[in-house]
């Protein structure tokens, strides 16, 4: 799925959006699991002369504690890392982040729609559709180990703008115009 990659784009494009904040929170699950995606964002922040604060939580109820830290740290933004967890719990650390007056950056469009700033990643619809092309060929016998791995083709960037006013931020034009989903 690209995780880091996207990890490091979702940082840059969130870049665009909040271009005074200097200090950015990253936050993973853990510090394993974590490694590869925080080494890519890490890279693109030092280039964006960015300061980089990682703070892990687990599980849901570590959130809160996660978004103490960041405050505490001088955190001007969360960027949020790829994770299943993440992803299931996103109204809630949309609400957390909120809370603490704190745009975010997250893994998918859906995440937008629950409160988070902006949400990138691939297509959904997409990656269903080459799913269901590998299932209709394996029932017409192809062998799974035959077929190619597919990475995704189109992502998806959705702005939400409640959470923009909310947050008594502006979004540029030019993020908006290249915006696949604007939630108003």
């Amino acid at each position: 799925m690209l995780a880091p990659e996207l990890d490091a784009k979702r940082l840059d494009l969130f870049h665009q959006v909040v271009l005074t904040a200097r200090r950015v929170a990253v936050l993973g699950t853990s510090a394993t699991q974590s490694e590869e995606n925080l080494a890519a964002v890490r890279e693109v922040a030092e280039a964006l002369g960015l300061d980089l604060v990682a703070v892990y939580a687990e599980f849901p109820a570590e959130y809160p504690a996660a978004f103490a830290v960041m405050r505490s740290a001088g955190a001007e933004r969360p960027a949020i890392l790829s994770a299943p967890d993440f992803f299931i719990n996103a109204s809630t650390l949309a609400a957390l982040a909120l809370e603490a007056r704190l745009p975010t950056v997250c893994e998918w469009r859906k995440m937008a729609d629950q409160g988070c700033l902006l949400g990138y990643g691939p297509d959904i619809a997409e990656l269903n559709r080459r799913i269901a092309n590998y299932v209709a060929r394996i029932f017409r016998g192809a062998f799974p180990g035959d077929l190619p791995m597919e990475q995704p083709t189109h992502f998806e960037l959705a702005v939400n703008l409640k959470t923009a006013k909310a947050l008594g931020l502006a979004i540029p034009p030019a993020i908006l115009a290249r915006a696949d989903d604007v939630i108003e």
